[in-house]
């Protein structure tokens, strides 16, 4: 005990890089995999991420969608397909599928 009084600014460091460490473990979303699924009538972005977010949040998810899928915008439109991340620690009744990224 005595060290940790001597030491305060390592043991403030040492706290805060456990606190990040938690962080991280509470935030990550699991292993990220992508599907494309096809939009159906009523489907919003916001619909399909209750879905298949999983642990990620919302807007996030939102916005991961927007860019792996080149949208402006939040409009999408029945029956164009859409590529989604679908978090792989929940049942999902689609079939993931690899996206090759290409490097610019």
């Amino acid at each position: 005990m005595t060290w940790f009084k001597k030491n305060t600014h390592i043991s403030i460091l040492l706290g805060a890089c456990l606190l990040f460490a938690a962080y991280l473990y509470i935030t990550d979303p699991g292993k990220v995999s992508y599907a494309e699924i096809q939009i159906e009538h009523g489907d919003s972005l916001w619909s399909l991420a209750e879905q298949y977010r999983g642990k990620m949040s919302t807007d996030d998810w939102i916005k991961l969608v927007k860019t792996e899928n080149e949208l402006a915008d939040i409009k999408i439109v029945a029956g164009k397909s859409l590529v989604i991340p679908v978090v792989s620690d929940q049942a999902s009744p689609i079939n993931t599928i690899e996206i090759a990224r290409n490097e610019q």
